[in-house]
């Protein structure tokens, strides 16, 4: 089995130009023996590539980014993490590590790695008598997607802020900084976040807060500090930078009496020819840049034909976290009566929960394309924004891809949090949105050459419009990426990432610290599979 699962990661080394770790068919490989007695010492499981089991696990949601491990570690427990990242460093071999797979980059998989599948590790604890939070705290292990702990924190009458997308797990999507539907109300991820476990490069097995940092070393020894870095680090700095997170700890909120959903929907051109794009999205950008806190969503817009002759679509998608009948909710009154005769569809429905209004959402199971992230200020919502993403989703259009976008809505509570609390990009703190573009293509197509070129290119000009960049859904040219996305913070976390890891064992493109790995003077890195724990 092991020597089946040897031979096909061989293969893969051919492709690869790596410096300084241990590949498949390199003598410092370990032996068959060794990869057997590492397995004997795991609960959990070791799948090779001709295993069905390998087959699916080793599919990325982001499919053009699909790579081989030499294996795959399915992780029962922070035990198997220790072992597997300890076995790879006495052999200096690369680590990937997976949870839901959801990286737009590839950052989740390593040609010839020993990846690790932390996707089985979904169990969740509620403390409702929490000293550290009113309304209680759960504690969930990385595997978990979001949809679960809705339904879970549903159950106790409480709310979370999580991601959208219903296959999202909590690491990487905590660890890049986190925004929800709810972030006006209640902040990001890591506003919300109380506590982490985390397996770090030398297997010290960490649990840390803002009060202290409790380290367990593989020989059994313990020590106990007030230093609080890799806390703060951990809150934003990105995935798997600082070490593999296994578990987190989250406040959890009381739930409004009622969540109101309000869905309003333009074509871009009308039957005819008529271009409404310009008025509809002037318009939507207005609401947003003075909306209550009680309301949260997206703005999404497509570059796709529509329905009964009309061409394209801008969507705002929101949720009121209150009342009905509220002045809150009345606010979004002025788009819901803005030309109606141009409307696709405008509406309101009354949910009794943030779970009943968050089960309608829809994520696709695999996606194909090149992603693009700015964060925009006030400032950021001139007319020329809007000429800019209007002409993309008019002019990026062909037989086999097309431009869409989603803003989601940020401001309220996040702009309470200080700049260097958390180690997101200050300018999370001003921001009023995470506009998210892409050239996307159909999963199926073969050849998509020249689109990711010209991602890039309209990726950097998006850029221009902010002040940072969410570095969970930006794009893999990013030019001065230790700016675009951690900008004043970007020093403190590369000495915390100095501290911890030394060595770099855990990097991956546009990670803190993955310049000392193949770096052009222009701030591109060249393409090489060290990754981290990002999702």
């Amino acid at each position: 089995m092991v020597l089946r699962g040897l031979a096909l990661a061989v293969l893969v080394k051919v492709c690869l130009s790596v410096s300084n770790r241990c590949l498949p068919g390199d003598d410092c490989f370990p032996t068959n023996l060794e990869v057997i007695k590492f397995m004997e010492t795991l609960d959990g499981t070791l799948h090779f590539p001709h295993m069905a089991s390998y087959d699916t696990l080793v599919v990325q949601r982001e499919t053009i980014y699909t790579k081989f491990p030499f294996a795959i570690m399915e992780a029962k427990n922070i035990n198997d993490v220790q072992k597997s990242v300890l076995f790879a460093r006495k052999w200096n071999m690369l680590v990937s590590v997976k949870t839901s797979g959801h990286d737009f980059i590839g950052r989740s998989t390593a040609h010839g790695s020993l990846m690790i599948y932390l996707g089985s590790m979904n169990d969740t604890k509620v403390n409702l008598s929490s000293t550290r939070n009113p309304a209680g705290e759960i504690t969930c292990e990385s595997g978990n997607t979001w949809l679960k702990v809705y339904n879970e924190v549903d159950k106790i009458n409480r709310v979370i802020i999580g991601g959208s997308a219903h296959t999202v797990s909590m690491a990487g999507y905590t660890l890049g900084g986190g925004h929800s539907p709810m972030s006006r109300m209640f902040g990001m991820a890591v506003d919300n976040l109380l506590e982490l476990e985390l397996v770090t490069a030398d297997g010290r097995i960490v649990v840390a807060n803002d009060q202290m940092t409790h380290i367990t070393y593989p020989n059994g020894s313990v020590t106990t500090s007030d230093d609080t870095d890799i806390f703060w680090a951990s809150k934003g700095g990105g995935g798997g930078t600082f070490g593999i997170a296994t578990k987190f700890t989250y406040k959890l909120h009381y739930p409004a009496p009622q969540v109101v959903q309000f869905v309003c929907g333009y074509p871009i051109i009308r039957p005819g020819g008529q271009d409404i794009g310009f008025t509809v999205l002037k318009k939507m950008f207005l609401m947003v840049q003075n909306l209550p806190k009680e309301w949260g969503g997206y703005l999404v817009a497509s570059g796709l034909p529509g329905a009964n002759g009309n061409w394209g679509s801008i969507v705002l998608a929101m949720n009121h976290y209150g009342n009905y009948v509220s002045a809150s909710r009345r606010y979004m009154d002025d788009l819901f009566f803005f030309h109606k005769e141009w409307q696709s569809f405008c509406y309101y429905v009354n949910r009794t929960t943030f779970l009943d209004y968050e089960v309608t959402a829809k994520d696709p199971e695999f996606y194909s394309g090149y992603i693009m992230n700015t964060l925009l200020q006030k400032e950021s919502f001139t007319d020329d924004l809007t000429r800019f993403l209007l002409k993309e989703l008019e002019t990026e259009h062909t037989n086999i891809s097309s431009f869409a976008f989603t803003g989601t809505l940020l401001g309220g509570e996040m702009m309470n949090v200080g700049a260097h609390d958390t180690s997101v990009h200050p300018g999370f703190r001003t921001a009023l949105m995470s506009l998210s573009a892409t050239i996307g293509w159909d999963t199926s197509t073969l050849d998509y050459s020249g689109l990711p070129e010209r991602g890039a290119v309209v990726g950097e000009q998006l850029s221009t419009f902010g002040d940072g960049q969410y570095p969970n859904e930006a794009g893999k040219d990013v030019v001065h990426w230790q700016q675009e996305f951690w900008g004043s913070n970007y020093k403190r976390l590369l000495a915390i990432k100095h501290q911890w890891d030394p060595d770099n064992f855990f990097t991956c493109r546009e990670c803190v610290g993955s310049e000392s790995h193949h770096t052009h003077a222009s701030g591109h890195l060249n393409t090489h599979p060290f990754v981290p724990a990002v999702g």
